[in-house]
């Protein structure tokens, strides 16, 4: 099941599986037909028993299949099917990278040179990408520009920075040298459960044609499946202005943003109101500091170890917390529930200082120092 919605709502029981109960009935029900009693160790009283078990076990299973059939319990292919519903919805597939390789030529040429579509480059024989327009060289000219996707669909082909995918494997004519001039990104892979259910939800805003807030976040996220915080606003009229967030509260870069915006105004009818100006752009970093020192109390210090590995889990949990939403006020007092639920006996937090975050900016973690203060008693 998808982890964000059996933590949000209870479950559901389509039929009983109180086993008590049914026991309870199935003996009444014998010795009502039968006119004897049922003790304990009656070979017939046991064979009712297992028979409650069996009964039991199916009812299980009728609870389970009818639960998947409500889309916040569905999860892999029951959660596609039930996709059907919705409008014009399917789970997003896995995703390659794409950048903007620049190809060049040892020489000015009288005439134009055409680098054709489908020329591939690598980063180390492995990692592999292929043009998917032809880059145009002019008369004259010593280069042109053309988009490449990597060949393996997911992020392995993300964050090459400018200058890292050098190596031609398809040599042109006059070849000098070819370069990627913007880091690779948008390389997603396959939509978690917990990421489409949630985009399923968003899709009821789409039906609109006026631009509501939830149909920019439903269309952004079509773009990738890694982002996954979207908030749009419009600081005048006819204009829409949509931050991206992208997991692990990384920011979206030229590459990303420029995917993004392809989605939303790209021929893309229906998308956008005809009157929106839309732009696309990461949230506004709200850089914070974290600095506190902890201490365990003497009758735990033999668990010290562990406490100081539940320590640390916990605040890369608060981390997370913190920077994988926009808007998300810095707050110190979720930080210390988390390392006190560690296990320690206090915390002495200099910084973060708890700090409002604007709708379209996001917690960012500029510096960390964490200190084990050591033990002391109760």
């Amino acid at each position: 099941m998808p982890d964000n919605t059996a933590k949000q709502f209870p479950d559901i029981k389509f039929v009983d599986t109180d086993a008590t109960a049914l026991l309870s009935s199935l003996v009444l029900a014998y010795e009502t037909i039968t006119g004897r009693r049922l003790f304990p160790a009656d070979p017939a009283r046991k064979f009712i028993e297992w028979i409650a078990d069996i009964i039991i076990q199916e009812r299980v299973i009728i609870n389970r299949s009818a639960m998947l059939n409500v889309p916040r319990f569905a999860y892999d292919e029951y959660l596609d099917s039930l996709a059907e519903i919705f409008k014009d919805t399917e789970r997003l597939q896995p995703k390659p990278a794409q950048t903007t390789m620049r190809f060049y030529i040892s020489m000015p040429r009288p005439s134009a040179q055409i680098i054709p579509k489908g020329t591939r480059i690598t980063v180390d024989g492995v990692i592999n990408f292929e043009t998917i327009e032809p880059a145009n060289i002019p008369p004259g000219g010593l280069y042109a520009d053309a988009t490449a996707v990597c060949l393996t669909a997911g992020t392995i082909g993300n964050g090459f920075t400018p200058g890292q995918i050098t190596k031609l494997i398809d040599i042109y004519p006059f070849y000098d040298r070819a370069e990627n001039i913007t880091a690779s990104a948008g390389g997603a892979d396959k939509e978690t459960d917990e990421a489409f259910y949630e985009r399923l939800r968003d899709s009821m805003e789409t039906f609109s044609t006026a631009g509501p807030m939830g149909s920019y976040i439903y269309w952004t996220k079509t773009a990738s499946a890694r982002i996954v915080d979207v908030k749009p606003t419009s600081p005048e009229p006819g204009v829409a202005d949509i931050r991206v967030l992208l997991e692990n509260g990384e920011m979206p870069d030229e590459e990303m943003i420029q995917i993004i915006l392809n989605t939303l105004t790209g021929g893309n009818d229906g998308v956008r109101p005809f009157t929106d100006y839309v732009t696309v752009s990461a949230p506004e970093p709200k850089y914070f500091d974290i600095d506190f020192t902890y201490y365990i109390s003497k009758p735990r210090e033999e668990s010290a170890a562990v406490i100081q590995a539940d320590t640390e889990r916990a605040l890369q949990a608060y981390i997370k917390w913190q920077t994988e939403r926009m808007g998300r006020d810095i707050n110190p007092s979720r930080l210390n529930e988390l390392l006190m639920n560690a296990g320690i006996k206090r915390t002495e937090i200099k910084s973060p200082e708890f700090t409002v975050v604007e709708d379209n900016a996001v917690a960012v973690v500029k510096n960390l120092n964490v200190i084990f203060g050591g033990t002391e008693d109760e």
